[in-house]
């Protein structure tokens, strides 16, 4: 099977051990309103650096897991599974690839990638980053191993999506894909849609019109499905993003972005990882402030729908939003 996990081209443009990311700022890109309520997104990915500046204080926590049990011990470290999900001791999330609770990220994409999610999940909004640690929460869930073969990535991949379906995320991050369906994978995602949970997909970096040369999961069609292409900073689709108008909703920036990388550090990316992390971040951003839409449709629909169309991306994806 043909199932390719997409490292934002592969390549890390620059990094820095000293730079912080451009200020949080309001923006303005979305209405002004008060945060309503708490919004998990997964990033199932190569594990986050948890202990990051930018993002340490917008970590998800398994509250079954944490504090302490019947006999005083710390339960994200009693090795039991105190809340009875099959899972022990997950109370920062789960490694799939290595069956264990330890999600840093080796790599530095899921990293690049939550920092993304973050940043834009404040935009709109004149809250401060130290006073928004209530409203987006970064489930972690590390799912991919580059020694490991594609049919166990693939495995990996259903596996936390159920566990974000079951742990309650929201929005599901995720950046990988390839050329072949998955039945496993889609029973995950069709699964996560009758619980509500949005589902934002990388369209992938092959260039190619995917209506023709499918790409997964971009391309299962379900409703909950949100399929990001990439865009450069006019609003163009770059030469290495995937487009189609029946199988791509939207786009947004991907090339050269700017984000937090494992140890603390800073660089640049480039990628549909890099648009669907900002998508992902927007979104949830527009759920917090939007307590009324209640199923997925809606939400998605409602999303769409009020951001401002562009010309640049008219016979390439299907509603021409550019973010």
């Amino acid at each position: 099977m043909d199932f390719k996990f997409h490292f934002a081209l592969y390549f890390l443009i620059t990094q820095t051990a000293q730079a912080s990311l451009p200020p949080f700022k309001a923006e303005k890109l979305i209405e002004k309103s008060p945060l309503s309520s708490t919004v998990i997104v997964a990033v199932i990915d190569t594990g986050v650096d948890t202990t990051h500046p930018e993002l340490k204080d917008h970590i998800w926590f398994n509250q079954g897991e944490i504090g302490l049990d019947s006999k005083g011990q710390d339960k994200s470290k009693n090795n039991m599974d105190d809340d009875g999900n099959g899972y022990v001791d997950d109370f920062q999330g789960w490694n799939f690839s290595e069956n264990n609770n330890q999600v840093q990220d080796a790599l530095g994409h899921g990293t690049h990638v939550s920092g993304i999610i973050i940043k834009e999940s404040m935009k709109g909004s004149e809250i401060t980053s130290r006073t928004w640690t209530t409203s987006v929460r970064l489930m972690t869930l590390k799912y991919y191993n580059p020694k490991a073969s594609s049919q166990v990535n693939i495995t990996n991949t259903a596996k936390a999506i159920a566990y974000a379906t079951k742990m309650g995320a929201q929005i599901i991050n995720y950046s990988g894909g390839g050329s072949d369906k998955s039945s496993i994978e889609s029973s995950a995602i069709e699964a996560a849609q009758n619980q509500g949970v949005i589902f934002v997909a990388a369209a992938g970096n092959e260039g190619s019109n995917i209506d023709a040369a499918h790409y997964y999961p971009a391309n299962y069609g379900f409703k909950n499905i949100l399929s990001v292409a990439a865009v450069d900073q006019r609003k163009k689709i770059t030469k290495f993003s995937n487009y189609g108008i029946n199988s791509v909703d939207l786009a947004a920036n991907g090339q050269m972005v700017y984000s937090t990388l494992p140890g603390g550090k800073y660089g640049f990316m480039s990628g549909t990882s890099q648009a669907t992390a900002k998508v992902s971040g927007l979104i949830s951003r527009f759920i917090a402030t939007h307590p009324d839409l209640k199923t997925v449709a809606t939400k998605i629909s409602a999303f769409i729908n009020s951001q401002p169309q562009t010309q640049e991306l008219k016979g390439k994806t299907k509603y021409q939003v550019a973010l």
